[in-house]
């Protein structure tokens, strides 16, 4: 990591809808030989920030994944030992939840007695969110390790010198009356903004703004066409020619994350993989770093 010193990233560990690739109970092509051969399989979309200025870097995660574990390995390099158990991985700086559907808040379980016993954990999340976690006993152990801060949209939280993080309301469907964010980051020299989840870009007013004024944004591509849902009632979440058309003027700036295990555009050499790159967009890779 010699390399990234004096830099603060963007690091992409993980492209998929919440419940990854494979998906489970799923018997598709794609899911079957994800299953049969792991080096296929992908992580649910997941992002973290690493200020590598100081030493040990500091290191932030978007969402606690179902896959946190593997997700934390990657960033082993950045994290290094914890200070008193050189056998296991530092914690992370602080974690911030986007919302509370499973692929953001699934791994926080990993954080308690039974997994990596956090103690003084960051958890950044709006007050609603953490009211709903705060009121399941099913959370009680995991809740000891943790020090809440509170999210509020559209105020700013300070990281380290030039890198700031801003919590965005956006629209998806809510069963907890808790919300949901997207994250603008602004590091030294370029920001990022980070929509894994919304329901649609119309719902949104500030959307074409927000991602014009981003250098680089981040975006739900779940689905590409409503034939993925088998003749189920639609998701809420755009499809991706929709949201390709809706950014056209900044297609540029477009990767795609938060892709579902149906979508086509997975798979290299398909026509929606190379309709989006033809657009001007780009889709997301695990591992991807973005320099901020």
């Amino acid at each position: 990591m010699d390399e990234l010193a004096g830099r603060v990233s963007a690091i992409v560990l993980g492209i998929l809808q919440d419940a990854g690739l494979p998906h489970i109970g799923c018997r598709c092509a794609r899911c079957a030989a994800a299953f049969d051969h792991p080096e296929q399989a992908g992580r649910a979309a997941c992002l973290a920030l690493v200020d590598w200025r100081v030493e040990p870097a500091q290191v932030w995660l978007i969402d606690a994944t179902p896959d946190v574990k593997g997700q934390l390995n990657d960033l082993r390099a950045a994290l290094g030992p914890h200070p008193g158990r050189p056998a296991r991985l530092r914690l992370p700086d602080g974690i911030f939840l986007t919302h509370g559907h499973m692929g953001h808040v699934g791994g926080l379980p990993q954080f308690g007695p039974e997994g990596l016993a956090a103690a003084g954990l960051a958890l950044h999340a709006s007050a609603a969110l953490a009211d709903v976690i705060r009121g399941s006993a099913i959370w009680r152990p995991m809740l000891a390790g943790i020090v809440w801060h509170r999210l509020v949209a559209g105020e700013p939280v300070s990281l380290a010198p030039s890198l700031s993080i801003t919590p965005l309301a956006v629209p998806h469907r809510d069963e907890w009356g808790a919300g949901t964010f997207a994250f603008r980051i602004q590091g030294p020299s370029r920001s990022l903004l980070y929509v894994p989840d919304i329901d649609r870009w119309q719902e949104w007013p500030a959307a074409r703004a927000t991602v014009a004024a981003a250098d680089v944004a981040l975006v739900d591509a779940t689905f590409f066409s409503v034939a993925e849902l088998g003749g189920r009632p639609p998701v809420a979440h755009p499809l991706v020619p929709d949201t390709l058309d809706y950014f056209a003027a900044d297609i540029s700036k477009l990767v795609l994350i938060h892709l579902n295990h149906t979508n086509p555009a997975l798979d290299d050499g398909s026509a929606e993989r190379a309709l989006v790159y033809a657009s001007g967009a780009t889709i997301a890779r695990q591992g991807q770093v973005f320099s901020l």
